[in-house]
């Protein structure tokens, strides 16, 4: 079963990234999609690595405001959204 990219993404809505997981970070081990994953000479090399973060966030700023609990709820939340009409609310 191939693995989700686990790089957290988007600005008011943070979210794990769709797409299809390509390789392993060598630093800190998580999968991720090409577009958060780059080969450096050291190996395969995580955006969030690149930056210096502990955490497999896209936005710096962001990262200095999650903790684990946050990253296991939104995994959590990737995993239990599979109705993509039930996803906002009409709130007229």
């Amino acid at each position: 079963m191939p693995t989700q990219c686990e790089m957290i993404i988007g600005y008011l809505v943070p979210h794990r990234c769709d797409k299809r997981a390509l390789g392993h970070c060598t630093k800190c081990g998580r999968s991720y999609c090409d577009e958060h994953i780059e080969v450096k000479p050291e190996g395969l090399l995580c955006l969030a690595c690149q930056q210096g973060l502990a955490q497999p966030v896209a936005l710096p700023i962001t990262a200095q405001t999650f903790n684990e609990a946050d990253l296991a709820l939104f995994t959590a939340a990737s995993l239990s959204d599979t109705d993509d009409n039930e996803k906002f609310a009409d709130l007229s």
